[in-house]
């Protein structure tokens, strides 16, 4: 071992490095990051005092992770899987481990991650050799092929829902983006789902069972969209649930509008599965019942924290060469919101064409408005809803004239109404919105992935498809680990109660009696769920 100075223009940083051998040559290692000489001094310079607490680190997030991969039994998946020989010093569950923590449950840089994984705090902690995100990365993608991912995610599912069966699942998809430049297989120029344009994007599709168990986790080129991803994607979804032991004449099938197309629903049609799914407003079958329906004519369903649900039972109509039953539904607030949005439009494009016309009728300094300008403004305002305003420009005579047609008019009545179909003949329209509109955890779990947590788990900047795959691998064991938690916690918490308590529940480490003392800090009534549910007391160091 050598004391190695890292000199850099904001000062010299002092590590401990080792040498070691690897392909008959001889490489350098840091073993222990040590920082500046001032900080070295200044913390061997002064004595501690007795009962001093010496440190506070963060419990939660680490213990309940770690019960996880005990609970589910990852630690001896994940070594039968990747390192049969047990021949690492490092095993293969162990950097699963570090890499789902750090990136969904604990917000620290690596450097401070290896730190603290050295001084073993906890017992299930240990001395971290391997001191690089990057390759740890390596090591999942060059073990990780498609069969592979597909071997784990099988298995990993199986463990899951074991004893409970899935009735009910949902998919979709989402995706992130990046700022690697050059495209990959996954990796491709888009827009995305939140509208950014020019960056590459990774796609992830998703499918979640009615208890909140991730059943499929696939990435997919950032391009695609998402009728031209269905006929896989459902393919997969169907093996998948009869791997997991579901029988799929008992399952139903939830998705969404985006997946709308004629033989998507054939091929949905064709399979053993029940089907719950959005379809386009504008089908000219959807649109005929539609149009006849009267607002009266919905009936309240039940209610939720978002609006009370109204729902119509409109019948059958044809998509493709077979009769799906369809039933209207709205959320009261949802169409609100809709009205208001749609107000605001037509108020910001009147605006738009009276100030047009004063300025054709003054005439004066500046360029006159045209037919271009004057349409460049309207389309950015109304977006698809520009093709409801008739309007003309005449600038020889300085007319302008517009009205809003009865489309719009329409459009503004049946406001926030959604036609979902459905081959599920028993069910009443109540049961097949609610349904429908559970779907809503899919997008609470792709949240989870973006915002939600308390790392946001955007991908890295990985370049290579073997690393894509690996990284949304990882998200995949995260959403698996965090709803595994979730299920064992009380139903009346939420994410955000779930994120705030492992954030506030700490340990302390102290000096009592000249011996070092461990002892949990933040016990209250918002981390005790954590405890009494998971036990997590165990995890402190004896």
């Amino acid at each position: 071992m050598e004391l190695y100075p890292d000199r850099r223009p904001s000062g010299t940083y002092w590590k401990i490095r080792e040498s070691y051998y690897e392909d008959g040559k001889v490489k350098k290692r840091n073993v222990l990051y040590i920082g500046k000489a001032e900080k070295v001094f200044e913390r061997f310079s002064k004595p501690i005092p007795e009962d001093a607490e010496l440190e506070t680190v963060s419990f939660g997030p680490a213990a309940a992770l770690r019960w996880a991969f005990e609970d589910l039994g990852l630690q001896e998946f994940f070594t039968e899987l990747l390192d049969t020989e047990e021949e690492h010093d490092f095993p293969a569950w162990k950097k699963i481990y570090l890499l789902v923590w750090r990136r969904f449950f604990q917000k620290m840089s690596m450097r401070e991650a290896v730190e603290r994984y050295g001084k073993q705090i906890f017992p299930f902690w240990w001395r971290e050799k391997i001191t690089t995100v990057q390759r740890l990365y390596q090591f999942l993608g060059e073990g990780f092929g498609e069969g592979k991912v597909r071997e784990a995610q099988e298995e990993l599912v199986r463990r899951s829902v074991v004893g409970d069966g899935v009735e009910e699942c949902c998919f979709d998809t989402t995706d992130y983006c990046t700022y690697v430049e050059d495209d990959t297989k996954y990796l491709r120029i888009g827009r995305s789902k939140e509208g950014v344009v020019g960056r590459r994007l990774v796609g992830l599709a998703l499918a979640l069972s009615d208890k909140g168990v991730p059943v499929l986790g696939e990435a997919y080129p950032g391009n695609r969209t998402d009728v031209e991803l269905f006929p896989g994607l459902f393919r997969r979804v169907c093996e998948r649930l009869e791997a997991a032991g579901s029988d799929l004449g008992n399952v139903t099938l939830i998705f969404d509008r985006g997946f709308d197309g004629k033989d998507n629903f054939e091929m949905a049609w064709k399979s053993p599965l029940k089907i719950v799914a959005a379809v386009k407003r504008n089908r000219k079958t959807v649109r005929e019942v539609m149009d006849s329906v009267e607002l009266e004519e919905f009936q309240k369903s039940y209610e939720t924290s978002y609006g009370e649900c109204y729902v119509y039972e409109g019948g059958k109509v044809d998509i493709g060469e077979h009769s799906w039953r369809v039933v209207l539904s709205y959320h009261d607030s949802t169409r609100e919101k809709v009205r208001e949005k749609m107000d605001e439009q037509e108020e910001e494009a009147e605006e738009v064409l009276t100030e047009s016309l004063n300025r054709l009728e003054r005439g004066g300094p500046g360029r006159p408005p045209t037919e271009n300008s004057v349409r460049e403004k309207l389309e950015k305002i109304l977006g698809k809803r520009y093709h409801c305003l008739d309007w003309s420009l005449d600038p020889e005579t300085k007319k302008l004239h517009w009205k809003w047609s009865e489309e719009w008019d329409r459009k503004y009545e049946l406001a926030g109404i959604l036609p979902i179909i459905t081959d599920q003949k028993d069910w009443t329209p109540g049961r097949v919105a609610k349904t429908y509109f559970q779907r809503k955890d899919i997008e609470d779990m792709f949240h989870l992935t973006k915002k939600a947590l308390i790392v946001p788990v955007e991908p890295p900047y990985v370049k290579e498809d073997h690393l894509i795959r690996a990284h949304l691998f990882l998200i995949f064991v995260g959403l698996l680990c965090y709803q595994h938690i979730k299920r064992n916690l009380p139903n009346t918490m939420t994410d955000a109660d779930i994120k705030s308590a492992m954030k506030e529940l700490d340990m302390v480490i102290a000096t009592e009696d000249g011996s070092l003392q461990f002892k949990l800090a933040n016990v209250n009534e918002e981390t005790r769920p954590l405890l009494t549910a998971m036990n997590l007391e165990k995890y402190l160091p004896e």
